[in-house]
Parts: C-alpha cells; structure tokens; sequence
C-alpha cells in the first residue's frame, strides 16, 4: 500500500472514530456520505452512524455492534483512531478531497470512451462530457448554517463600511451604493448610446482592487484597447484608432502611459462564446489576484450553451449562469444587454424595462438594471442613466456629461480631462 493510501484509510479511520468518541455529535458537522469513502465497509459503517444520528438514536461501541454483530471486533479498534477526534474536519476533508478525485478519473475515463463514439457529434459530445463532469462533482454539500452563524461575518462588513466597490460615478454610487461582488447590474441601451463605454469605465473603477476579466463580443482587443486609451491619456478616440496620433498626442501618450499599463484588466475577444466559457476565462484570470469583478459585452451575442433551444431560453439560460457565476466567484458581473426598437416609437424615446430585448430573464436575474438614452440639453450632450430597477435602493434618473470623443461619460460637473 503507498503512502497515498495510507493517508487516505488512516482519514477514514480518523472519521469513524471521532464519530464513534463524540456519540455521533460530530457528524452535524460533517458534509460526508457512504459514497466518500474508499473503503465500501469503511462507508456502509458511516452511513450506519448517520442514519442513527438521524433517527435520535445513540452512536456508541455497543448499539453499533448490536446492529452489526459480525464486525464488533472491528469496531471495538476504531476506538484507538477516536483520540484524534479533534482533528475531524482536516480528515474528512481528505475523504472528500480523495473521494472527489475518484469521480473525476471515473468521469474522464466516461469521456473517453464517448470521444471515440464517431456518431456523436462535437456538441453533443461536449454536452454530454459537461453532464458527466456535472455528475460526478454533485452538489456540494456543506454544514447547516443558522443565523447565529452568519450574523458575525454581517456584523464585521456592517462595521467596516461593507463590500461595496465604488462605481466611475458618485451619482450612480448614491444610488445603489456602489458594485457589490455577488450581484449582477445590467445596462441596456439601443446600439450607438454607449453601453459599451459604460463598461469600459466600470472596469477601470473595479481593476482599482484586483484583477477585472472583459468579455468584448462585439470588438476586438484592439479597439478596446483603443478606447482605454483614448479616455486614460485623454486623447481624441478617433485618431488613436485611425493612427492620427499629432506630437502633442504622443507626448501626451508618453507621460500617461502607465494610467493603461497599470490596469489589470484582461480581455477575451472571442466573438463566440458561452457563459460557461465567460466564466473559465473569470477563472483563469482570478489566478492572478482575487477578482475584482467580470464585464461582458454584451449578453445577446452570448453562444447558447443548448444550440436546440429557442431563442428565448438561450438569452434565459445564459443570463442564469451569469448570475449563478457572481454569486460562486464572489464578484460583481456588469452585463450590457441590447434594447429592442420601442423605445425608439416613444414620444420621449425613454427606454423601459419591457425592452429589455428576447428575454424577461435578465430583469429577472439582475440586482440592478440601468437603462441608458443619450439626450442633448442647452447645448450639452448627455448621457442619461435611468436606474430602472434596484433591489436594494433609489431608482433615480442620473444625467451623465457626453464625452464620445474621449470615450467616457463624466459628472455634469466636471469639465474635459487635462
């Protein structure tokens, strides 16, 4: 037997004799089945333990060997590995560590099998692979959680101001208080009223406290990147993209650099991908800091994960899986999403939630929505945000300078960036 081995029996053994020391009380807190263990008569005695706790009965040497008459001896020796009942958690946690491990081999080798299925298509073969991995990770399990278990994490966030990340603007922020990880906002606007600036401006203000993962489905890296430019260096959009750069512009480029270089956000350009794909691009990126926050632009150009399905389920499902996202990653998800046409028939072409365009979902799934219109006002150009939606505050009208040709929008009160 190799140490591997073992490590992982000696876990095992470690499990049942801390439940067998603590009369069962241990296994509350315990997330583990039968099924964890390597060892079948190792997990048919565990799940013995568990149906007794379950049913108020006691889990001691002598009702355990009353059930089990043929393995008294066996259990009388699992009081030997009960002193190390302290240290329960750190051995179930190797059980389901191992136990976890197996399932993936047994997936991969699943997979396997079916790749060399010449009748299964490339998506079928993917769908029915993700299935199998599905499967075989489960549900995670994890301890009851009460109340009183929850309010000291609530009361040390209350104490220091929260977990709110500040938004590019103080009006926005008054608001809904800032980006909360776990939440989905969404801006939703008619194509040409600058969604897409919106996001390029809530991913600078996220990558102030880690890495920022952009999902751009309608532009490349490089005109993204020319946008960043534009606003960051504070030079004409227009002539970073066309390569009209003046002198003044590359002086200019040259001392402010480093307010791009400096930015820790990364870009997929992908023109097609899924949400499952957005969120392993998140992940990849999260290697490189705790994530500060995903942004895709935007979310009807989504591939579906379910090619078959009508068009409303896809934008449905994908807008699911977004929001299940930020709530495992633990980060805001900033999501644009296209309007459909009736605003435009409006007198005052103010869009509403109703036009949230192929899906009610996203209004569904998202903690705010903000429905974005241009207008022009004594003279001045406007970017309009109307907070349509927001769980948990105000839903005002913001209005927002126009500034295209840097690529931003500002406070009304602020002027052109020197």
């Amino acid at each position: 037997m190799d140490a591997l081995s073992l490590d992982l029996t000696s876990a095992e053994l470690g499990v049942l004799g801390a439940v067998l020391e603590t009369d069962g009380v241990c296994l509350d807190e315990l997330t583990l089945t039968g099924e964890d263990f390597s060892d079948p008569k190792l997990g048919d005695l565990f799940d013995v333990m568990r149906r007794a706790r379950l049913n108020g009965q006691h889990v001691t040497y002598a009702t355990l060997a009353d059930a089990n008459p043929g393995e008294a001896a066996f259990i009388m020796s699992l009081t030997e590995h009960g002193r190390f009942k302290y240290a329960v958690q750190e051995h179930a946690g190797i059980v389901s560590k191992q136990a976890l491990r197996r399932r993936l081999r047994a997936a991969a080798a699943g997979i396997e099998d079916r790749a060399g299925q010449s009748d299964l298509d490339e998506q079928d073969l993917i769908d029915q692979a993700r299935t199998i991995v599905d499967a075989a990770v489960g549900e995670q399990r994890r301890p009851v959680r009460f109340l009183r278990d929850i309010v000291p994490g609530l009361v040390n966030r209350m104490e220091d101001g929260g977990q709110f990340m500040q938004t590019p603007w103080a009006s926005l922020d008054a608001a809904i208080g800032g980006f909360r990880p776990g939440a989905v906002y969404v801006f939703g606007a008619r194509p040409g009223i600058g969604k897409s600036v919106v996001a390029q401006q809530c991913a600078v203000a996220l990558a102030k406290h880690g890495p920022v993962s952009f999902s751009s489905l309608e532009m490349s890296e490089e005109e993204l990147a020319a946008r960043f430019v534009a606003e960051r260096v504070a030079i004409h959009v227009g002539r970073v993209k066309d390569g009209k750069m003046t002198d003044a512009d590359w002086l200019r480029f040259a001392q402010r650099r480093r307010n791009v270089d400096d930015l820790q956000i990364a870009i997929d350009d992908r023109a097609s991908v899924t949400a499952s794909e957005v969120r392993q691009q998140a992940r990849s990126v999260s290697r490189h800091g705790k994530l500060a926050g995903v942004i895709v632009d935007y979310v009807q150009l989504m591939s579906p994960e379910n090619p078959r399905a009508d068009r409303h389920v896809q934008v449905s499902e994908s807008s699911r899986r977004l929001k299940v996202m930020a709530k495992d990653l633990r980060c805001p998800v900033i999501v644009l999403s296209q309007l459909n046409r009736e605003s435009e028939k409006r007198s005052d072409s103010r869009p509403k939630l109703a036009d949230l365009r192929e899906s009610g979902a996203i209004e569904q799934d998202a903690d705010v929505v903000v429905l974005l219109s241009r207008e022009r006002e004594m003279g001045v150009e406007k970017l309009v945000l109307d907070v349509a939606k927001n769980r948990h505050g105000e839903t005002p009208v913001i209005d927002l300078r126009w500034q295209g040709a840097l690529s931003r929008a500002v406070e009304m009160n602020e002027g052109e960036l020197g």
